[in-house]
């Protein structure tokens, strides 16, 4: 899977393959991010003394072993980590997290030091500063966009803020606490097939209002109409590949196998993706 090959290069390696992973990344040699959610998975830090990495937890939990210590970080905690350490994290739920690394710069100082290795509830207001400095950018270009010197002094900065002042309190929002994005990942991946899905009919499903839906996925940069299309999106390139090759049946018939209502509402979703039908 390219997702993973693409986050093995920045320092994680995965033990075995998640049943679902999704990956976003902006990154250069010396400093970059990502978010991503899974199914259960384990993952280890491949060593490199030269950088830091950071990693935040928005929703789910997962127990680590670091430096023959025994932790565990959830929802609303970040940690910092030194990338000579020896790390494993495992989880046998689904988490959702954003990951940074940067090499050298303000972290590695000696004022920073007695921050790393340990997981620090932070405020809620810092985690969104963070998140939605990232979404910005991933959403203005992602893996094709280098980012700046600006940027990483920015997001370095944001870091040192909110792990320097950690909070008194658990800060995980409750819609976190429940679950609440991670349960409407696994239905709208489940279920996007079904045309009569929208984001009422997943409200209904998960007995939420469309307020706490949408702020569960305010953190991730994403929203629950946009990942129902997202999924119908890449299941029916796949499919019209498969076309292509083979001829057989209809485009009309991936749109309906897909969950669009009709080939004119899968043609402007494929657009809207970057992709087309190809003059079809």
């Amino acid at each position: 899977m390219e997702a993973l090959k693409r986050s093995l290069r920045h320092g994680w390696g995965y033990e075995a393959r998640p049943q679902q992973y999704e990956y976003d990344e902006v990154a250069s040699t010396d400093f970059g991010f990502a978010r991503l959610w899974s199914a259960g998975m384990s993952t280890s830090l491949v060593s490199d003394e030269s950088l830091v990495h950071v990693a935040a937890i928005v929703e789910g939990a997962a127990d680590l072993t670091m430096n023959g210590r025994d932790l565990r970080i959830e929802a609303g905690q970040m940690i910092v980590l030194d990338g000579g350490s020896s790390l494993r994290a495992a989880s046998m739920q689904p988490w959702a997290r954003y990951g940074w690394f940067f090499r050298k710069g303000i972290l590695r100082g000696r004022e920073y030091r007695h921050l790393f290795d340990e997981p620090r509830t932070v405020p809620r207001s810092a985690l969104l500063a963070l998140t939605s400095v990232s979404n910005a950018l991933l959403q203005g270009g992602g893996a094709y966009v280098t980012p700046s010197i600006h940027t990483r002094i920015a997001m370095e900065h944001l870091v040192a803020g909110a792990v320097g002042a950690p909070s008194p309190r658990p800060q995980a929002d409750p819609v976190h606490r429940d679950g609440l994005f991670l349960a409407a990942q696994t239905i709208i991946s489940e279920g996007y097939a079904d045309p009569a899905m929208t984001v009422d009919s997943l409200c209904r499903d998960l007995s939420v209002s469309p307020s706490s839906l949408h702020r569960a996925y305010r953190p991730m940069g994403v929203t629950p109409r946009k990942e129902i299309e997202r999924h119908r999106v890449t299941d029916a390139v796949r499919r019209l590949a498969v076309l292509e090759e083979d001829q057989d049946g209809s485009i009309a018939e991936i749109a309906a196998q897909t969950g669009f209502a009709s080939v004119i509402t899968m043609r402007r979703s494929l657009v809207r993706a970057g992709s087309s039908l190809r003059g079809r």
